[in-house]
């Protein structure tokens, strides 16, 4: 529903079952969204848990506020010196709690209806993912819905006083780390609101909390992560400029959090939405500014990753120079001894074969089809299948790279392969590539294979791909 769909249904159940004539607009439900507005009276709120349907006032996401803290024995261990946080690290959080709730102007509420699912199993699973054990499309399915449905343990924590440890900072931290590896098997229609939904709860939790600086640190880097990985969903949802508000607002919070490589990955990230969709010569900049800006210390790995970005934004650019220059010091630093210091999290997907595809991408957007067709094949007949997104991707670029190379036989065969991996996942990224292939085929419409995508594509249609 929009918000004045909203507003008229709360008119005509209030004009219903009250006998009461209102006249209630968008504006009414923009300033509920953002927290501006006082709380709804009984007659609304009785209206909005029946239209949306919600059990409860809570499930609609109206908590009363406790800004006053409990008051504490004097003779607390624990002492102020854990209890408060630093004048500096308190500000930036502050600063970024804005930054990120300005992000966040269409939140909607938190579905929290009841579940056989519970906190504990959510977190069983995110302690199976942290331990190594492999996360597939089904579990990733089971994960996504006990978000869905069961109530963040973060704030079921939090009830019982206003306080942030280290329990409570690791737990933000795995499920961070849950969202990206589900992320591997579900499209951004399936995350976006799953992940709104924990950077929403994450930054409520923080929000007039107490917390250490140590402690402050992890849980703004969280948020700048969860930023990130919102943008990205975002973006493969078709919601673009979202994407880059989250993206931005990301940035303040690593910032805060000291966490120079993770602010760098945020605009390079950034940089590739705008090469895909906006100015690649903006794109260029601020990859360029993202590799540049990382302490020296920054790993070989997350400096590789940055240098992909800054090859493909020359790639989209027409830069060929610029592009080898940049895929071959991915190359070097890849390679490098690793540094004592841990490889970020968000690292984790950067392998010798994506290597392999970004460099053949951008062959393909250089137009030399015979290095990224060997460069492809080979990092695609690796790949895992159950990975359907970027399945779909590559063997797109794949296909692309045969047509630049004639052998429109070659190219229709491997793009019924990326149509129907595309329509196992919700991504405006794959439906995207598969309607840019037809658009590349069109000129050999009498060729009978391409008709055979042709028609493949349309019967697809009615399974709804975001645009």
């Amino acid at each position: 529903m929009s918000p004045q769909e909203l507003a008229e249904a709360i008119n005509a159940y209030v004009w219903k079952h009250y006998d009461r004539l209102v006249n209630l607009d968008r504006s009414y439900i923009s300033k509920l969204e953002l927290g501006k507005h006082h709380w709804p009276n009984a007659q609304y709120r009785a209206a909005l848990r029946s239209i949306l349907p919600a059990p409860d006032d809570a499930s609609l996401g109206f908590y009363p506020r406790q800004r006053s803290q409990p008051q504490r024995p004097s003779g607390d261990h624990h002492g102020a010196e854990h209890e408060e946080r630093t004048g500096s690290v308190a500000s930036a959080a502050g600063n970024s709690s804005k930054a990120l709730r300005a992000a966040e102007r269409t939140i909607e509420s938190i579905d929290l209806s009841d579940s056989p699912w519970t906190p504990d199993r959510i977190h069983e699973l995110a302690g199976f993912i942290a331990s190594g054990g492999e996360l597939g499309p089904q579990t990733a399915r089971e994960v996504s819905q006990a978000w869905r449905t069961t109530q963040p343990p973060q704030i079921l924590e939090l009830r019982s006083g206003r306080r942030i440890g280290q329990r409570l900072a690791d737990l933000v931290i795995e499920r961070t780390e849950t969202l990206r590896r589900m992320d591997d098997f579900l499209g951004g229609a399936d995350m976006h609101d799953l992940v709104r939904q924990e950077l929403t709860t994450t930054l409520t939790m923080i929000d007039d909390a107490s917390y250490t600086e140590p402690i402050g640190r992890q849980i703004l880097a969280s948020v700048g992560e969860l930023a990130q990985l919102a943008g990205w969903v975002a973006d493969d949802a078709g919601l673009r400029q979202q994407a880059e508000r989250y993206y931005l607002a990301g940035v303040s919070a690593a910032h805060a959090a000291r966490d120079e490589p993770l602010a760098a990955n945020l605009l390079s990230t950034l940089s590739y939405q705008y090469a895909n969709i906006g100015d690649p010569r903006e794109a260029v900049l601020l990859a360029t500014t993202a590799a540049n800006g990382v302490p020296p210390h920054t790993t070989g790995t997350t400096r590789a990753l940055l240098m992909e970005r800054v090859a493909w934004a020359n790639a989209r650019l027409g830069d060929a120079r610029a592009t080898e220059r940049a895929l071959g010091a991915v190359d070097d630093l890849f390679t490098e001894t690793k540094y004592a210091e841990p490889e970020p999290n968000f690292t984790y997907w950067l392998t010798r074969d994506e290597i392999a595809v970004m460099a053949g991408r951008c062959y393909v957007q250089l137009q030399r089809p015979e290095p990224a067709i060997t460069l492809l094949t080979g990092a695609v007949d690796r790949y895992d299948d159950s990975h359907q997104r970027e399945t779909s991707l590559y063997l797109s670029y794949l296909a692309e790279a045969h047509l630049q190379a004639k052998d429109v036989e070659a190219s229709v065969t491997v793009a019924l392969r990326a149509l129907e991996a595309a329509m196992g996942v919700a991504s405006a990224r794959s439906s995207g590539r598969i309607n840019h292939l037809l658009h590349l085929l069109a000129p050999s419409k009498t060729n009978e294979r391409v008709r055979e995508f042709s028609e493949a594509l349309l019967a697809s249609r009615p399974h709804a791909w975001p645009t």
